[in-house]
């Protein structure tokens, strides 16, 4: 009787880097890389009327003032508050909150000085704001814009609550993630002002938790919002010709292991909802208002009408239709291409994966966006725990689920048990173009600029290294369950060779109660009772626990079905000898057969 475990082979995915060189000025700019975080106050407290809608610049919750001379006309106070999974008035407590005075406007064209009040933290200066809370109740949130001479003011209401229950978390891990840059001046001549934009990690329950940041240039620094990510400018300076400098932001973060709960039946999107307008268009790369990509969500929907089915078979058509692109990783040339291309190529890397999926996604009615980060769970994998890519997937909104990730290129069960510890960095296309605003000019949001002396333009060489540390992949849930089914299969593989000894032990033509015969069954049996102990005292069986238990107790029914058989050979009673060694073996194929049960639900599962 052979038995083996079926080993997971582990993918590496990838994601094409875009390093935008651009030669620029740069204006010097001071800040300090930080997360905001806190609580308010849970009271309620209500200090002026709610308005309907998301920009609040109606009804009695918008006062102006002003001294009326020189004619001058107020400006335009519109708050805009934004957290994915909410409708901006019902917030989730733990994840970031985004709040932003841009839509305002003055028809003087007046520059504008805004001032915030978010729940109990007192006043803020600047257009955008961020904040966490952590405790739930009713916060109210004060939006002030002043134009030098009049000024306008809006109130909102929002409510901090516990939303979720469609994730399930199975394991969590801390660790620590490195994101590194290098840059060397091969010359010709020197840099005279270089600087760089890193995407930076945020929290986002329940997939990931950013407990702390620390950076190397603390001082050079600001953070920018480009639609609701946050970059880091670092600014790096003069680099002469034949030197190199590194810009690093090192974050302990939470990953987690997690499944899917079933919340039953076909559901619908909420009427309304706006996702469903901002994130089913057509847009950089993603053409999903293409014929071909329109065609092919079409056939591959049919007449299903539940999005979350709809959104299986075009996972599954992606998954079928691309072969993954080694020759893209080897030679290091990366690259964006629209989606209709990609689907007619049949190949491609992770973003290529991604963007198709989006495209056919939205296609079909479905929200959907493109995420990038950094693949901790591939880097795991990596021998010396580095990798010098990051990693692309998708995240679509679902009813009943909100947005969930969904990481196409591994070809796993669509919306299987997630165990890559993928740690998002940037959300949305506009990594693809250039959508980060600074001073009323754009930039790549990941990318380097610098200036330069003289005719020649430098070469600057850029080296990305991302790296894991505090965490190994012995340490995983997945990871535990497979080595505890490799140790139970070295257990059973040594049933198999005592069963096989003691078959040859036997002499052509033994009588079964012969005192030799009887000796060598009490042998063996001994090392059953061996084996037995050494089932039971494997560690780490997860939620194999209960089939562990099992294990255990037919293992025991082998020991006691032996013990019987020894009896009867004892007393030469041929016919129960017999009936227990037939027993017996119903018991050891019991054994065997259980365990490759639990392969089999291990291989369905992960």
């Amino acid at each position: 009787m052979n038995i083996k475990t079926i080993k997971k082979i582990l993918l590496l995915f990838i994601t094409a880097v875009v390093i935008a060189a651009v030669s620029s000025s740069c204006t010097l700019l001071e800040n300090l890389i930080s997360s905001a975080s806190g609580s308010g106050d849970p009271s309620g407290a209500n200090t002026g009327s709610n308005v309907s809608g998301t920009d609040n610049n109606t009804d009695n919750s918008l006062t102006t003032s002003g001294n009326g001379e020189n004619n001058n006309t107020a400006p335009l106070a519109i708050m805009d508050i934004y957290q994915q999974n909410s409708n901006g008035y019902y917030i989730e407590a733990g994840n970031p909150v985004f709040f932003t005075a841009e839509n305002s406007s003055d028809t003087d064209g007046d520059i504008l000085e805004y001032q915030w009040e978010i729940g109990v933290i007192g006043q803020l200066n600047g257009v955008d704001q961020e904040h966490t809370f952590t405790e739930l109740g009713k916060y109210t949130i004060i939006l002030m814009v002043s134009d030098g001479k009049d000024q306008s003011l809006v109130k909102r209401q929002i409510e901090v609550v516990e939303i979720g229950g469609s994730i399930i978390i199975e394991a969590e891990h801390s660790l620590t993630v490195e994101i590194q840059y290098v840059f060397e001046n091969m010359g010709p001549g020197d840099v005279e002002d270089l600087f760089c934009f890193i995407e930076i990690p945020q929290t986002h329950h329940p997939y990931q938790v950013v407990m702390d940041r620390r950076s190397n240039y603390a001082k050079g620094d600001q953070l920018f919002n480009d639609e609701f990510n946050i970059i880091a400018q670092f600014n790096l300076g003069k680099l002469a010709q034949g030197k190199s400098k590194t810009a690093y932001i090192n974050c302990d973060v939470a990953l987690y292991e997690y499944d899917y709960a079933d919340i039953g039946g076909a559901a619908s999107y909420e009427f309304g909802d706006s996702d469903l307008d901002d994130y089913t268009k057509s847009e950089y790369f993603i053409d999903s208002d293409s014929n071909i990509i329109r065609s092919a969500a079409r056939t591959a929907a049919g007449q299903e009408k539940d999005p979350l089915i709809i959104a299986e078979k075009l996972y599954d058509l992606v998954a079928a239709t691309l072969d993954y692109d080694h020759s893209v990783l080897e030679n290091g040339k990366f690259g964006f291409n629209y989606a209709s291309q990609i689907l007619q190529n049949g190949k491609g890397v992770c973003t290529d994966y991604s963007v198709l999926y989006t495209a056919l996604c939205r296609a079909a009615g479905i929200p959907a966006m493109i995420v990038q980060g950094i693949p901790v769970f591939s880097i795991l994998n990596e021998p010396e725990k580095e990798l010098s890519y990051g990693h692309a997937w998708v995240e679509i909104k679902l009813p009943g689920y909100g947005w969930i990730p969904v990481d196409v290129t591994s070809e796993e069960d669509f919306m299987g048990y997630n165990y890559f510890l993928n740690l998002q960095t940037y959300k949305g296309s506009g990594i693809f173009h250039k959508s980060l605003k600074i001073d009323g000019e754009n930039y790549y949001p990941a990318g380097f600029y610098y200036t330069w002396a003289g005719e020649s333009e430098p070469n600057i060489v850029q080296r990305i290294s991302y790296r894991v540390k505090g965490l190994d992949t012995s340490e995983l849930k997945v990871s535990r369950e497979s080595s505890f089914l490799d140790n139970i299969s070295a257990v059973l593989s040594e049933y198999n060779a005592a069963i096989n000894h003691i078959n040859n032990a036997h002499k052509q033509g033994w009588t079964f109660n012969d005192p030799e015969e009887i000796a060598i069954e009490e042998t063996f049996l001994q090392k059953l009772i061996e084996l037995s102990a050494d089932l039971k005292n494997i560690a780490g069986a997860g939620s194999f626990s209960q089939g562990h238990n099992d294990l255990i107790e037919i293992s025991n029914d082998i020991i006691y079905q032996k013990e019987n058989q020894i009896n009867c050979m004892r007393s030469g009673d041929y016919d129960c000898s017999i009936i227990k060694n037939n027993d017996f073996n119903d018991s050891v194929n019991e054994l065997f057969e259980y365990f490759n049960g639990m392969v089999e639900n291990y291989n369905e599962k992960y």
